[in-house]
């Protein structure tokens, strides 16, 4: 039975910036050099929403196998965070699986999200959204896994504190020709008050208040949401006219006498309960809570309806979700909303990728690959020469990789 590898005490580090010196020479009189005092740099930034602001931190492990195989842990160097009055000192850190006869595993990593202190005007509680990344140097791409959230209490405090981590396979991928692998860690706090006060919240609180709503969707049922018709959707008809004059054109004027107070009628019957219900959170609040499962079903969704903002939401969460398994997919949808970012990258992605030239062998194609090229040759044959052949008879394929695992 495999046990994580005991983290060591914090280690005191001295958090204050540190203040350059500048030798001068007196050209005058001799040549006695000075230390002249020029003061020190406080890196702040100042934003309307705090909550909107992603950090993104990037720690290259030099001589990677090298490393890990002569060290028992491994720290990357302090960096610090700070926004609005409020700063936390953050490092990444590598720990080690020990097998059943204690030895050190060496893959499998341990990546670890540390808190080391903190320094705010005001204390209180915090939501810290956190995602690691490891980069692909072979496609040139960060593999990221999915996002992890916790609530912290924010004080004036060094202490150390364990916020999260993640299990991660390296693999010959990730090793850069200079033999580095690279890790990032995206990092978005949340204050409390911020978050309670802001106008997407209290756009979302408008959005589950009953109080005025005049508007009844209609969609239909899917097998994940079987209770929809106890819960139908309904909304502010001011919200849709203003949020989507193409959704506005839809709405009809009705009396139901089930329905009270109910004026329009918005039939959307060619999309499912959940899709309709994360289109409509992000008119009302500029966000969509389930990406991972709807992103490629609202972006269609998006380029009908002129949500421009929903759209380029969607485009960025299916660029940072890129895998060897889904990028046909991706590929396909991109192509057909016309999204050239998307497409872009999907294709980039494609390049020299061993385990992407596999899944468009002849011999063993997976489903979306077959599809493409019988329902688009132009872009398989695009893609194919991404990956490196203008022939659909590619290389055999290599070892598969392995990937981001909890």
């Amino acid at each position: 039975m495999c046990v994580l590898a005991t983290l060591p005490r914090a280690i005191r580090l001295n958090i204050m910036p540190t203040k350059p010196k500048n030798k001068a020479k007196n050209t005058h009189n001799s040549k006695e050099s000075l230390d002249i005092e020029v003061g020190s740099i406080h890196e702040e930034l100042e934003v309307p929403v705090a909550s909107e602001l992603v950090f993104r931190k990037i720690w290259k492990i030099k001589r990677f196998h090298h490393t890990i195989k002569k060290r028992d842990l491994l720290d990357s160097p302090e960096f610090r965070c700070s926004v609005n009055g409020m700063t936390t000192f953050w490092n990444i850190s590598v720990r080690f699986w020990k097998g059943a006869n204690g030895k050190k595993v060496t893959n499998p990593l341990v990546i670890c999200l540390n808190l080391t202190g903190s320094e705010t005007e005001e204390t209180g509680q915090a939501r810290v959204r956190f995602q690691f990344g490891v980069w692909n140097a072979h496609i040139k791409h960060w593999e990221c896994c999915p996002i992890s959230s916790v609530v912290l209490n924010l004080q004036n405090t060094k202490e150390l504190l364990s916020v999260g981590y993640k299990s991660l396979g390296v693999m010959e991928r990730h090793i850069d020709p200079d033999k580095d692998v690279k890790i990032m860690v995206k990092i978005q706090i949340i204050q409390s008050d911020e978050e309670v006060h802001s106008l997407s919240q209290d756009m979302a609180r408008l959005m589950v208040n009953e109080e005025s709503k005049d508007t009844l969707i209609e969609c239909y049922c899917d097998s994940e949401n079987k209770d929809c018709e106890k819960t139908p959707l309904i909304v502010h008809s001011w919200i849709i006219r203003t949020r989507s004059d193409k959704l506005a054109t839809r709405m009809e004027e009705q009396s139901d006498g089930k329905n009270k107070g109910m004026k329009y009628l918005l039939c959307l019957p060619e999309y499912s309960y959940g899709v309709v219900n994360e289109l409509v959170r992000y008119i009302y609040t500029d966000k969509v809570d389930c990406a991972d499962k709807y992103a490629a079903k609202l972006l269609p969704i998006s380029i009908v309806y002129h949500l421009q903002g929903l759209k380029g939401l969607c485009e960025r969460h299916l660029i940072e979700s890129l895998t060897p398994a889904n990028v046909a997919n991706i590929l396909l949808l991109a192509d057909q909303c016309r999204c050239e970012n998307l497409r872009k990258a999907a294709l980039h992605y494609c390049e020299g990728s061993d385990e992407i030239k596999g899944n468009v062998h002849m011999a063993g194609k997976t489903l979306a690959w077959r599809v493409m090229e019988m329902v688009n040759p132009d872009l398989f044959m695009e893609a194919c020469e991404s990956i490196g052949s203008s022939s659909s008879n590619l290389d055999s394929p290599g070892t598969p990789g392995g990937s981001w695992s909890d």
